[in-house]
């Protein structure tokens, strides 16, 4: 691993309030935040683990935090928070669904060092607001508006499903209006809240299309048009495909990152409702090293229907929530089964 390129992140919910009610956010029910005092230490706790692998592996590191919620900014002291990380010398981004980001708060954010702010946009306004609530749309535009006049990087994510697949062109032109950097699309993982938007999610042939058609957007567009989605990324591949056993691409679940809920509850994915530990009471170093369930998303071994021979699975693997949620809707836990959506099995 010497010399090893490694973008390493740390999702981290700061609270699980939020001042709408989603219909497909990733809710865990009722915790104990912990306090500004509690997540400096924490931070210390995955610094120090970051530290041992750049000096005992000589490693090329770039770590950072991503901040999100619930709704980050109802948290009073997130810029005490954002000023300490980023003291640490780790970069920081900010997920929001950008209703409480009124001028003077963008203007906060921009003197924070904030890289990004990632605004959750779920489709033109009708759509929208049928999952956010009345008024939620323009509110949210607000805020993006304010960021970008303040210089502040902003983009916007989107989880796709059958009520906003065919909006994806009135929205790319949206977000050139906006002036925002980019425009990224999420698949709707059926969990949380989200179970009850089951029906609304994409089949295996739909996901192909879908992404056959967003292809016609890139470089055609003055914002990046692009998706985390691992299948995504296959779909744009051309050329050899990278083997390795070992993953080097593909879902990020508990090997490039991971999320800390608000009580300091870790889990490989934030749409993964796994807990592998707590921040609070364990040594980060340890944990990653040693977790039998981060350890299982890394071997190939572990993988099954179709997943584990996929020519593709070293720079993929589907995207483990979606099979975990699909799986315990069959009753079962499972997270390394195959990705029910996938076109390429």
């Amino acid at each position: 691993m010497k010399g090893t390129p490694y973008d390493f992140f740390v999702q981290w919910h700061l609270t699980e309030r939020c001042n709408l009610r989603c219909r497909h956010c990733y809710q865990w029910g009722a915790v104990s935040e912990m306090s500004c005092q509690e997540i400096c230490g924490a931070i210390d706790n995955v610094r120090s683990a970051l530290k041992s692998w750049v000096t005992e592996y000589d490693m090329q590191m770039s770590p950072s935090f991503h901040f999100t919620g619930g709704e980050p900014f109802l948290r009073q002291d997130l810029f005490e928070i954002l000023g300490y990380v980023r003291d640490c010398g780790f970069s920081v981004s900010l997920m929001s669904n950008g209703t409480l980001i009124d001028g003077d708060m963008a203007r906060r954010i921009k003197e924070a060092g904030v890289s990004d702010v990632q605004i959750s946009l779920d489709g033109l306004e009708a759509t929208h607001e049928s999952l956010r609530g009345k008024g939620s749309f323009n509110r949210t535009l607000a805020g993006i508006r304010n960021l970008v006049a303040q210089g502040v990087e902003a983009n916007i994510n989107l989880t796709v499903s059958r009520l906003n697949m065919s909006e994806t062109g009135e929205l790319v032109r949206l977000a050139e209006e906006l002036g925002v950097g980019a425009i990224a699309f999420s698949r709707l993982v059926p969990t949380g809240r989200g179970k009850g938007l089951s029906s609304e999610a994409l089949s295996r042939e739909e996901v192909a299309h879908f992404y056959d058609e967003l292809r016609k957007f890139k470089d055609k567009s003055r914002v990046v048009v692009t998706s985390r989605d691992p299948l995504a990324a296959i779909s744009d591949m051309v050329g050899d495909v990278p083997q390795a056993e070992m993953p080097i691409g593909g879902c990020a679940a508990g090997i490039f990152g991971v999320t800390i809920t608000a009580d300091g509850t870790i889990m490989p994915c934030r749409r993964m409702d796994l807990p592998v530990g707590n921040i609070k009471e364990v040594s980060f170093r340890q944990l990653w090293v040693e977790s039998p369930v981060l350890w299982s998303l890394r071997r190939r071994e572990g993988y099954h229907g179709g997943c584990e021979s996929c020519r593709y699975w070293a720079v993929c693997r589907g995207c483990r929530a979606i099979a975990l949620a699909y799986a315990r809707a069959s009753g079962h836990e499972d997270c390394l089964g195959p990705d029910p959506q996938c076109p390429y099995r």
